[in-house]
């Protein structure tokens, strides 16, 4: 069967996540797995020095784990709720725990806080970019409602080579949300001989969803995604991070204002076919 896959650090930001998460699997019937690692703390001097022990870091892990997870079945007596944890860079852990689980969905918490913790900066980006899974990044305050509306940016770029279009297709049966393709251009200066090629494309991966398209004018791709997430009452907005895409790009500016870090709703992150 297959599992929701849960990044925990124990902050407030991923303990939000965990719970949307939680949330979302009863809705959908599918069994969660909390995952958190942990390192040994040094001190920042000259001469850094851990803290603590292998040992005892793994210790206090462990008992934070075991008390968050009973949390957890007392507060979703009907959910399958399991976890563990491990040693090393959370994102190699990820990549092993989804083959192992069987994950559907890697979910992580996403601050726009500059010191708020575990998951800000290469973390999450990292785990957007690189699980082999679809990756949901849950806002810091956002709770868990009933999915009805899912959109998706689209630049019509490469679009048979890098869209995994059955796993689209999935993440709106499986939610229930109706699926919004957007795709955002001004005065048609992204508009080439390809276009209507890869429209066609892109309609035969994923008609089977029933999608709605939107054609947005606006300069700025960011903009223009916000603005619609916020008149459209957009649930979740679901991204393809292949190399050259218009969300690679917004992670290359030299300033904070990522679409990421301002995201007011879950992103959903689907990787390309390998």
């Amino acid at each position: 069967m297959s599992t929701i896959i849960i990044a925990t650090d124990f902050s407030d930001v991923a303990t939000n996540a965990v719970d949307y998460a939680c949330a979302m699997a009863q809705d959908i019937n599918m069994p969660v797995h909390v995952v958190h690692s942990y390192v040994i703390p040094v001190t920042f001097q000259e001469n850094p020095m851990p803290v603590v022990s292998l040992e005892e870091s793994k210790k206090g892990a462990q008992g934070q784990m075991d008390t968050l997870t009973a949390e957890l079945k007392n507060k979703y007596p009907q959910l399958n709720i399991s976890g563990h944890i491990a040693y090393g860079d959370i994102t190699d852990i990820l990549k092993e725990s989804i083959p192992q689980y069987n994950a559907w969905m890697v979910v992580v918490g996403n601050s726009s806080s500059n010191d708020a913790g575990f998951w800000l900066g290469s973390n999450l980006l990292s785990t957007l970019r690189n699980l082999q899974c679809p990756v949901l990044a849950v806002p810091e305050d956002y709770k868990y409602k009933t999915i009805s509306k899912i959109a998706f940016a689209c630049d019509f770029k490469h679009v048979s080579e890098n869209l995994p279009g059955a796993e689209l297709v999935e993440v709106t049966a499986k939610t229930g949300g109706a699926l919004h393709v957007l795709n955002v251009d001004h005065d048609n200066q992204h508009f080439d001989a390809d276009t209507p090629y890869e429209y066609e494309q892109l309609n035969d991966l994923i008609h089977a969803a029933n999608p709605e398209y939107h054609n947005i004018d606006n300069e700025d791709v960011e903009a223009g995604i916000q603005s619609f997430i916020k008149d459209s009452d957009v649930d979740w907005l679901v991204v393809v991070p292949h190399k050259h895409s218009f969300f690679e790009s917004l992670f290359h500016k030299s300033h904070t204002k990522a679409l990421v870090k301002q995201a007011h709703i879950p992103i959903l992150a689907l990787h390309k076919k390998s």
